[in-house]
Parts: C-alpha cells; structure tokens; sequence
C-alpha cells in the first residue's frame, strides 16, 4: 500500500529545492532588478519555512533541533514583501527607503518574544514543539486569534498589491512580467482564502495544528512548482521592461488624443498612414505613440491600423449591403491600398473572406 505521507513529503522537499534554485537563478542574473532581489528573498523565506515544517513532519528535527523556531518570525516579512514587490512593478522609481522599513516591526516583534524560546534546551524545544503540533485549536485560546490575525495582517498587503497591480494593468494591458505576478497574487489570495476558511472551522472538526501544517505546505509547494513551470515556459518573463507612469495625467491625455484619431478622425481611411505620419498629426515622438499603442491595446500600430480599417470596411458594407458596390471600392474608402492587404486581414480576424461576409449580411 502506497504511504500517502510520504508522497507529501516527497512534494514538499522537490517544492522546497526549487524554492531555493529559482532564488540562485535570480540572484546570479545580470540585471538584479529590485522585484528580483525581493522576490528571491520571498522564496527564501518560504523555503526555510518547508524545511523547518518537513524536519518536524520527518521527525529528522530531532537531529537539528536549533534550527526550530526560525520560519515562524521570518515568516512577518512576507507581507512587506509581496506588496514592495508589487511597488518594484509598477513605480519607476521605487526604492526601499527608512519609511519602508517600518512596515518589518511585526517581524522584529515576533522575533524578541521568541527569544526565550530559542534559549530552551534542544529536548525542551522539541517537547514544546510536538505540544503545538498535537494540539487542537480551540475558540477560547488567545493563540487561535492570535494566528487568525496574522490571515488579517497578510491580507491587507496582498489585497493592496493586487489593487496597485490592477490600476497599473488598466494603462498597461500586455505588461508580461505585471500580468503574470498579478495572477500569482491571485492564485496565492483564492489558497490563502481556503486556508483561512479551514483554520476558522478547525475546532469544530477537531482538527490538530499538524493537520493545518501540512496543508499550508501543500499550498505554497503548489504556488512554487506553477512559478518553476511559468519560468520554464516563458524564461522572458523577469526581464519585462518597467514603464513609467509617472505623469499619468499626460498618458491619459495622449492616449486620448490618439484613440480620437481614430475615432473621430478617422485617420486610419488615409491609404498611406505611417507610424511617423500618424505621429506627426498629434505633434508626438513616434516610438512613444508605439510604445502607448502597445500597452494600451496589446498590439503593433500597424495591427491597429487594420483593426480600425477592417471595422471601417464592415460597416461599409452593412451600409451597402444591396448596392452594387464592389469590394475593392470597398478596401480603399476603408483604407486599405490593395486586395492583397484587404483579404488577409478580413481572414485574419474575421476567419473568412469579404465576399463570405457580405454574402452573411444579404442572407440575414
């Protein structure tokens, strides 16, 4: 019969290795952005903590028992951490200054009440340990609120890292290293919300704290193996270029001026528009107006271009759908110069030729 412990644990130590690969990786890079520095010093902190637990799980602790007691303080840094990381993201300038250092009190707090802890002899550690460890938490016990605070204390600055990822993801659509940190905090909110529900309903199950560890390893084991899998799959993903957003203010009208190009100008029907033409008509630099057509709408100024003359072209022919008008007269009122061009991009996007669609239109 297969041990089903002892697959767990098999997980948890390939979860815990790779914790501490994917940090060396990161750390022996070139460009040793800050979100790299930190998120490096995240998979760190948690894989100390799978070790300390999977010691303990093992019962191999009774070997190293000075180690106990070490991820339980450094585990106050992570809440700083995934909120700083969201900061290093989203604001150009972003530094970790003395200000931002208030934010590891809790950290430093949590480290001088374990003090006398860590000055126990190594049977006495153990002993207290196995004590916590069997225990069944209760609602009258001041350490089942104390642990539920902490579900509050994480909470508010993974929340605040999601909102700060959000806002920036609204002016930047195709950010891949914002769009795949923002899933990740996701994914981590939904297991923390599951861990949080049965740490809450615990007492009423009978459950013991060992019960609870092992489901907390389980959890960020997975979170690290989908990290290690989206690193594999996209090794681009940490060298994301950060944009500046500074001055939104400007952004927005620039974006705005852009898109009423477009839309009220409709600049797209002149059959000879170029990046550098169509920058020249709202006096901007033509790699900013690239730059903001790629984060904004996720696609090249020309692949924009063809959007806007395809929909041109479309509702042309809704328009004339009886007339006599032929295609081609059709392709250059909407902008585009030649058949070739007009053809494809209605295959591109429409998955089947002009003729096709204005046949549709008649029959309907």
């Amino acid at each position: 019969m297969i041990d089903i412990s002892l697959i767990l644990n098999f997980l948890i130590a390939y979860g815990t290795c790779q914790a501490f690969f994917i940090a060396f990786v990161l750390l022996k890079t070139e460009n040793k952005t800050l979100f790299k520095k930190l998120f490096s010093l995240f998979l760190i902190i948690e894989g100390v903590t799978l070790i300390e637990r999977l010691l303990v799980e093992t019962n191999l602790i009774v070997s190293i028992p000075h180690i106990l007691g070490v991820s339980y303080p450094i585990s106050f840094i992570k809440p700083p951490l995934i909120f700083f990381m969201a900061c290093s993201l989203t604001l150009i300038r972003f530094k970790l200054n003395y200000k931002s250092y208030l934010h590891f009190i809790p950290f430093v707090l949590m480290l001088l009440l374990n003090l006398p802890f860590y000055f126990l002899e190594a049977d006495k550690k153990i002993e207290t340990v196995r004590g916590f460890m069997a225990n069944t938490p209760d609602y009258q016990n001041f350490e089942f609120y104390f642990g539920l605070s902490f579900f509050i204390y994480i909470g508010v600055y993974v929340i605040a890292g999601i909102h700060k990822l959000k806002q920036f993801k609204t002016q930047v659509t195709n950010n891949t290293l914002v769009n795949w940190y923002y899933h990740v905090l996701l994914l981590y909110t939904s297991f923390l919300a599951l861990y949080f529900v049965f740490y809450v309903f615990q007492p009423l199950g009978g459950f013991k704290m060992i019960h609870i560890n092992q489901i907390s390893m389980l959890i960020m084991t997975f979170i690290i193996q989908s990290i290690a899998y989206k690193l594999v799959d996209k090794s681009s993903i940490f060298n994301s270029k950060i944009v500046d957003l500074s001055d939104l203010k400007k952004r927005k009208k620039d974006e705005k001026l852009i898109i009423s190009k477009f839309e009220i100008d409709k600049i797209h029907i002149d059959n000879f528009l170029t990046l550098e033409r169509f920058s020249a008509s709202v006096s901007l630099p033509a790699p900013y107006v690239s730059e903001i057509i790629n984060q904004k709408f996720n696609c090249s100024f020309k692949n924009l271009v063809a959007q806007y003359r395809l929909n041109e072209a479309k509702s042309i022919m809704k328009q004339k759908t009886h007339s006599k008008t032929k295609l081609i007269e059709i392709a250059y009122d909407s902008g585009f110069n030649n058949k070739v061009s007009f053809y494809r991009t209605f295959k591109l996007y429409e998955g089947i030729s002009p003729s096709e669609f204005l046949e549709q239109l008649k029959n309907k």
